[in-house]
């Protein structure tokens, strides 16, 4: 069976997505724990310094949250991929693609504003955006070419 042009688009944009996750993934992680190390060790610098208990576990808490946020949102681009690649195969199988690749534009979408709030902004951000938004594209694309 020949693939149509969006399949083959598909087909990159899902592998360059199970690169990027997994990378995500792994990144969230080392960041993760090497932000506990530090916090861990200067939580005594910290209490000479004046900073109770009580903000240094909100400051914790935070990084936990932007690091699960990370893995999540990986683990999607991850899956997306995954199933991307199924659906370049067969178009049937679109609909899965679709809807993750609506959740990844979501996740793109957080990630950006958590940049910007956290005082910094990132290119890899826009990447993110852009690979889920074209993923959207040619997912939306593949399902109107199925008839769905």
């Amino acid at each position: 069976m020949e693939r149509s042009g969006s399949q083959k688009a598909l087909l990159v944009i899902s592998i360059l997505n199970i690169i990027g996750g997994a990378l995500a993934i792994l990144f969230a992680i080392m960041t993760g724990v090497a932000g506990g190390m530090v916090g861990a060790a200067s939580s005594a610098q910290l209490a000479e310094a004046g900073v109770d208990s009580s903000t240094q576990a909100l400051a914790t808490g935070g990084l936990t949250i932007v690091t699960l946020i990370a893995v999540v949102s990986g683990a999607v681009s991850l899956i997306e991929g995954i199933l991307g690649i199924r659906a370049a195969n067969d178009n049937q199988k679109i609909m899965p693609v679709w809807v993750l690749s609506i959740i990844g534009l979501a996740f793109s979408v957080i990630g950006i504003i958590m940049s910007i709030v956290n005082g910094g902004f990132q290119a890899s951000s826009l990447v993110g955006l852009a690979l889920s938004g074209l993923m959207f594209w040619i997912a939306n694309n593949i399902k109107t070419e199925a008839g769905k």
